[in-house]
């Protein structure tokens, strides 16, 4: 009795353990995933801190720039004087927005980056307030939120009046997904102005 109830012990143990393989093996491909993409996000965070670095000192423009914490790169253009963008308000904003870099692989640096996506040369307009059919060329933002991570960003640092230039590394951009008519990590910039802050 006692040999039937240890064979069925061992029976039960050595189903348990083939039916939690696969759970296993999918937490260590996850882990797996995970550090692939930790790693990818680490190295192109280098790629566009480069890229944004190059661009500015090629444009004289690195003593104007400041870098905040996120890693979003600032330069003012022209000083407002009108209420600041806050969560919440609504923002009348102009904008043009050009590709900074096109999806810049890890081997690549500088400004243009190297072996991006040549379907979307650098410099090159992909977004532009003035085509959208209104009267004033513009677009209604809410501060803080309704656009990527970079841009949120910048306007509530932003009051009405101001035209800054807004360098945004790609993880606060599109990242590794990429959109529609954003290639995959690439790191973006606008030109931003304030019409009114209501």
């Amino acid at each position: 009795m006692n040999k039937i109830l240890l064979r069925a012990h061992h029976l039960v143990l050595g189903a348990c353990l083939l039916l939690a393989a696969p759970a296993l093996w999918s937490c260590n491909s996850q882990t797996t995933y995970q550090k692939q993409v930790a790693e990818h996000q680490n190295q192109l965070k280098i790629i566009d801190e480069d890229t944004i670095h190059k661009y500015l000192d090629k444009r004289n423009l690195l003593k104007k720039a400041r870098r905040t914490n996120s890693g979003l790169y600032v330069v003012d253009s022209v000083a407002g004087t009108g209420l600041a963008v806050t969560t919440g308000k609504q923002v009348r904003v102009k904008y043009i927005g050009r590709f900074l870099s096109n999806g810049a692989h890890p081997a690549s640096t500088g400004y243009p980056a190297s072996y991006g996506n040549p379907n979307y040369p650098q410099g090159t307009i992909f977004d532009n307030s003035s085509e959208n059919h209104t009267q004033c060329g513009c677009v209604v933002f809410t501060g803080g939120s309704g656009a990527i991570p970079g841009f949120n960003e910048g306007l509530l640092l932003m009051r009405q009046g101001d035209r800054k230039l807004l360098l945004i590394p790609s993880y606060l951009a599109y990242g590794p997904t990429g959109s529609a008519s954003i290639p995959a990590d690439s790191a973006l910039m606008f030109d931003v102005e304030i019409l009114e802050v209501f």
